[in-house]
């Protein structure tokens, strides 16, 4: 990284060099402003990185699949030329059953249609259906996610422009697509399988791909989003619901985003872990970081979580008392947890074919059913662990030297109150 200089005033400050803090320090200086970003850790990346493991081993040690990178950020920054590559996984997953089947999702719509026609004719029709309008539906979505949220409460006449901007992209939305919408944003993930799909693997499937990082089971309000969100994505092909593999692990993506924003102009200071951001009269004017330097900026923007940045680096008694209930009020226990391995094999899932190319041994899911996925999150809100869990499998088809394999186990379920001597 960028070594410190003398520099002490700077046009915008970004704490942490995470994807987004690095994303937005890129833009920040594209935009022509002098910008400084302050990393805790000796290197950026977050919780987007690759290090090594093992002698001889890097690996992906916590995100393992871009999804959710915008075409737009990789187009704006150049991240080609800064070495990011992505491959789509294909299939995007697959499932294991008991009884020795595997049933893959594949990219291909039409392969993934012939995959379910082997279950049922009337769900491989349905999903037709249904995709078609998901995909409707998240195209109108896709581009809040790239500017500001309107203002609802509005007297200025910027806030009833957004209000106005938004309406306009919603009056070609009928009524009932309006109430699907809702639906998916606020229902039942295993409500809607019911409803439609007969096929139980098939609902697994769907499950297995629409809920991650959520504490909750599939009959949870609020888990029907993920039959959205992906398809909010993009990467580097514009695919909707693209899922990739990065080459040389998702550090790769920070690399790419820390080179494109140091050729813009971005300073990046790494162990500089920051102790304060101070307040003046209501607006932010310096950064303090933990060995008493001192960063004067007007614009500060935090990667860091919100409970960290607002309750433990803004001074007490400079922000508003219902702001502050606000952000004590974010749940932010989440389930997940991640155990990266070095295999002396490669792992063999039953049902796999052996004549399966090494980008189709590479994701599995390990749920046999949305009763057992209930099951799960039943007893971890008890506070126990669960004896069996819903695991994501990543497996490195291609063997290291020593015929070495790295893979991965990711549960989404932990005990929700853990119980005594048990540390979920």
């Amino acid at each position: 990284m960028v070594a410190p200089n003398s520099k002490q005033l700077y046009d915008a400050i970004v704490v942490g060099g995470g994807h987004n803090g690095l994303t937005a320090a890129a833009y920040l200086a594209r935009a022509g402003m002098s910008t400084l970003v302050l990393e805790r850790r000796h290197m950026v990346g977050g919780c987007c990185v690759t290090e090594e493991i093992a002698p001889g081993c890097r690996a992906s040690t916590t995100s393992y699949i871009a999804s959710m990178l915008r075409p737009e950020v990789i187009s704006d920054l150049n991240l080609r030329e800064h070495g990011l590559r992505m491959v789509p996984c294909d299939p995007a997953l697959q499932v294991p059953f008991p009884d020795g089947e595997v049933v893959p999702w594949w990219t291909n719509r039409d392969r993934a249609v012939a995959e379910f026609r082997r279950f049922s004719v009337k769900d491989a029709k349905a999903f037709v259906r249904i995709d078609d309008q998901l995909k409707k539906l998240a195209r109108y979505l896709q581009p809040f996610f790239l500017e500001p949220p309107p203002e609802i409460d509005t007297h200025s006449l910027h806030g009833w422009s957004d209000l106005f901007r938004a309406g306009r992209r919603f009056r070609s939305i009928s009524n009932a697509e309006i109430a699907q919408l809702i639906s998916f944003l606020t229902g039942s993930l295993g409500e809607f399988l019911d409803r439609n799909y007969e096929s139980d693997k098939i609902k697994t499937l769907f499950l297995a791909n629409n809920v991650y990082g959520k504490h909750g089971g599939p009959y949870q309000h609020g888990t029907a989003i993920g039959l959205l969100f992906h398809l909010l994505s993009g990467g580097e092909h514009e695919l909707q619901g693209f899922f990739g593999h990065v080459m040389g692990g998702m550090g790769a993506i920070t690399q790419a985003l820390s080179s494109a924003g140091q050729k813009l102009g971005v300073e990046i200071r790494t162990s500089a872990s920051v102790a304060q951001i101070n307040v003046r009269n209501g607006r932010v004017c310096r950064v303090v970081l933990e060995d008493g330097t001192e960063l004067r900026s007007k614009v500060v923007l935090s990667n860091a979580d919100p409970k960290r940045t607002f309750l433990k680096l803004v001074p007490a008694g400079e922000l508003p008392e219902d702001f502050i209930q606000a952000v004590e009020g974010i749940k932010m226990d989440g389930p997940c947890a991640k155990v990266n391995m070095v295999l002396a094999e490669e792992p063999r899932f039953t049902g796999t074919s052996p004549n399966a190319s090494p980008l189709e041994r590479t994701l599995y899911t390990l749920v046999p059913s949305l009763e057992f996925a209930a099951r799960c999150y039943a007893v971890s809100r008890s506070g126990e662990m669960p004896e069996e869990l819903w695991v994501d499998c990543g497996v490195s088809s291609f063997p290291r030297a020593g015929g070495q394999t790295y893979f991965d186990l990711f549960r989404t379920i932990r005990a929700l109150s853990p119980a005594a001597g048990n540390m979920g």
